[in-house]
């Protein structure tokens, strides 16, 4: 189906002319006959639906202010069409986008791009509001067809729930120094476009930012069963008070500890990449646990960021993995068992769609992946909060310590201008004086053993704590 496009604004169109218009730019358009308008849906990422047989329809999927979009005009015919080309025409506010199709189809359907009538909207025409209205026309039309428009007059008003947002990536790159390599992740022009392009199509944002930072060099060995990335781990909890960065950028870490993926993970599988689960509190996370970490391989960095990134907004895995290999700890609330999607997905970055249970949520471990309603919804709750800042108040001492989910080891002092956040457990501190209850945050890492305790300095600096982490008597010295 062969579509031209015009976008012009309304009170210069006859002026300018569009496709449907005369040669001396006045319209000949008018309602075509024997076509129906059925169903009218908007996709950011997610379908939603704003119209369904006539009926203005609601939906907890969100839109974004200054997101690009995808209008489908779903139709139908019958006996009264008379196969030639049809103009739609999308109405927003006072702007006009038309589009020349060759023939309505007798049915649309969901899954193929090429039986609706699409409008490709910029973001820029989506406000805090959209005052919106669908016509299907032809030269020398019915124009008494008002199946053939929505609504029947004037127009209809759907409001937009997020405002311009943006996320904030600081890519860290670790130069692999154990093996004398001084090898590097690939942080070129073209695969930094990658990964923004996938945290964009993904991600209910209306832009994305990404900073890459100088290598830091690591002399440690990192193992495909996930020993030795602990260390890199708590290095990107310094780097955002090193480089002042502010609290809504989140860091992520990469590093190659071979040539190859096929090298590093051979034929047993790998890790990919670990994060610490940002969950507390809900609305925020806390602003220095928004950190992730991963390999950084050309073919597979840009996927396992964006899942790395989920769980430091505080998503747990989607219920979806190979045999013998399933997500740890999915989420209980995610409403398909095999964790795929619950809603048709459409990327807006390469214009491809995603069938509900076919394609699979990218917080889990599956192939065909794209972004769930459900996850979707709840990074746009997350991203909002960090966006206003929600999470900003004095600033706090803690000491960090590690648990490998045996022993636990002191890493380092953490001066934060936001309280941290995470499971609280009851500590004692051993001053010079007397012991010190204190209450501990205990935070996980997703795919490994262990996590992080912090806990917080209350006057005198402890000479070592006491704890106990998932009912194991743990201790360590305060150094």
């Amino acid at each position: 189906m062969t579509r031209h496009a015009c976008l012009a604004l309304l009170p210069a169109l006859l002026a300018v002319g569009c496709p449907g218009t005369g040669p001396d730019g006045n319209q000949n358009l008018a309602l075509a006959a024997g076509v129906e308008i059925n169903e009218v849906a908007i996709y950011q990422g997610v379908k939603r639906s704003l119209m369904v047989d006539g009926e203005t329809v609601d939906s907890e999927v969100p839109l974004i202010e200054g997101r690009d979009a995808l209008v489908r005009v779903f139709v139908s015919s019958d006996s009264d069409y008379d196969g030639e080309a049809v103009t739609g025409r999308l109405t927003l506010g006072d702007e006009v986008i038309e589009v020349e199709v060759d023939r309505v189809r007798e049915e649309s359907r969901n899954h193929n791009l090429e039986t609706t009538v699409n409008f490709e909207v910029p973001g820029d025409l989506i406000g805090d509001r959209i005052d919106w209205s669908v016509e299907l026309m032809q030269d020398g039309g019915a124009g008494d067809n008002p199946e053939a428009r929505y609504p029947t007059e004037g127009t209809d008003t759907v409001l937009v729930e997020g405002r311009p947002n943006r996320l904030r990536l600081v890519i860290a790159p670790f130069r692999y120094d154990f093996d004398g390599s001084g090898r590097l992740p690939d942080v070129s022009d073209e695969q930094v476009e990658r990964i923004r392009a996938r945290f964009l199509a993904l991600y209910p944002v209306s832009d994305v930012q990404i900073r890459v930072r100088d290598p830091e060099p690591w002399a440690g060995e990192i193992s495909p069963n996930g020993d030795g990335w602990y260390g890199p781990g708590f290095q990107l909890l310094g780097f955002r008070q090193a480089d002042g960065e502010s609290d809504d950028a989140y860091y992520y870490g990469m590093f190659n500890p071979t040539e190859t993926l096929a090298q590093f993970c051979g034929f047993g599988g790998c890790l990919l990449g670990v994060t610490l689960l940002n969950d507390s509190p809900p609305d925020t996370g806390s602003v220095n646990l928004r950190i992730g970490l991963g390999l950084g391989f050309t073919e597979q960095s840009a996927g396992t960021a964006v899942h790395e990134i989920g769980h430091a907004h505080g998503r747990q895995h989607s219920p979806c993995g190979p045999a013998g290999n399933p997500p740890a700890d999915p989420h209980p609330g995610y409403p398909n068992s095999d964790g795929t999607l619950e809603a048709w997905g459409y990327d807006i970055v390469d214009g491809t769609l995603h069938e509900p249970g076919e394609a699979t949520d990218f917080m889990g471990y599956c192939d065909d992946q794209f972004v769930s309603a459900f996850t979707y919804t709840a990074l746009h709750r997350r991203g909002t909060n960090v966006n206003a800042g929600l999470s900003v108040e004095g600033e706090l001492m803690y000491d960090l310590f590690a648990y490998d989910g045996e022993a636990l080891t002191y890493v380092q002092p953490l001066s934060r201008t936001a309280p941290a956040s995470g499971h609280a457990v009851d500590v004692v501190a051993l001053t010079d004086e007397h012991p010190s209850p204190r209450q501990g945050l205990f935070v996980r890492w997703d795919h490994i053993p262990g996590g992080v305790l912090l806990v917080p300095r209350d006057g005198l600096q402890p000479r070592s704590i006491e704890a106990v982490l998932d009912g194991r008597f743990v201790s360590a010295e305060a150094r």
